[in-house]
């Protein structure tokens, strides 16, 4: 079995030559760079990586685009998402190829007990590859970003949402819509996602309440509240 390869994505090349340096003296893995999610992509088609360590928050192309891509092309890559958020931000190990959340600032010596954690874990628990969205849409919430996202669990299983700096505006799936929506896909389990163009005519739900109460248990849907945007 050959050396694990450990992929860093980081816009700060301070920061990504220092984790180098620290990673490369344990031996233990093959360390690869890069500076944005275009670099990092052009690595994953000539490099069979294990582990991807990104950034969120990068020029060209950010951290949650190349997640996105990675569930598509890469769908047996973990990866390890780093940001340096004012909160902490905590993950369970929930069987998706997104393992956990790192907060800056931390050392080489914080990431090589990570990856060590997630190399444990492969041997223990069957990971299904996709990301959940109960990993998902909290980044993008987090990272205030605006966009369309598509979501797909399989066949004929596709959703979409609508943010708005970060805040679901709009939430679709088959005939449904908003709370009833977002309820059925959170059952799907792990998918592959798509940033897609915003659409011309927006849509018009807006969810009122935390990404948090959204993503609760029990009959927590069923009382969101929500209002008509006016155009």
């Amino acid at each position: 079995m050959g050396i694990d390869r450990i992929l860093i994505v980081d816009n700060d090349i301070k920061l990504l030559n220092s984790l180098k340096s620290g990673l490369d003296k344990f031996r233990q893995f093959k360390i690869l760079t890069a500076f944005d999610g275009m670099q990092a992509l052009a690595i994953l088609k000539r490099e069979k990586v294990s582990i991807l360590v990104t950034c969120l928050r990068m020029r060209r192309m950010d951290g949650l685009e190349l997640l996105a891509e990675v569930t598509r092309e890469y769908p047996n890559i973990l990866s390890i998402v780093t940001t340096s958020l004012s909160f902490p931000l905590t993950k369970d190990v929930q069987g998706d190829s997104l393992f956990s959340y790192l907060n800056k600032p931390f050392n080489h010596l914080r990431l090589h007990s990570e990856i060590l954690k997630v190399l444990d874990c492969l041997d223990e628990i069957n990971f299904k590859s996709g990301i959940y969205l109960t990993s998902m849409l909290p980044l993008i919430n987090l990272e205030r970003k605006t966009c369309l996202l598509e979501f797909s669990a399989g066949r004929d299983r596709k959703g979409f949402f609508h943010f708005d700096n970060g805040v679901i505006c709009d939430v679709r799936c088959d005939d449904l819509a908003d709370s009833e929506a977002l309820e059925k896909m959170l059952f799907w389990g792990p998918g592959q996602y798509w940033f897609k163009p915003l659409p011309d005519d927006p849509a018009v739900t807006e969810f009122h309440g935390s990404l948090a109460q959204m993503l609760g248990e029990g009959d927590g849907f069923k009382d969101l509240d929500r209002k008509i945007k006016k155009r």
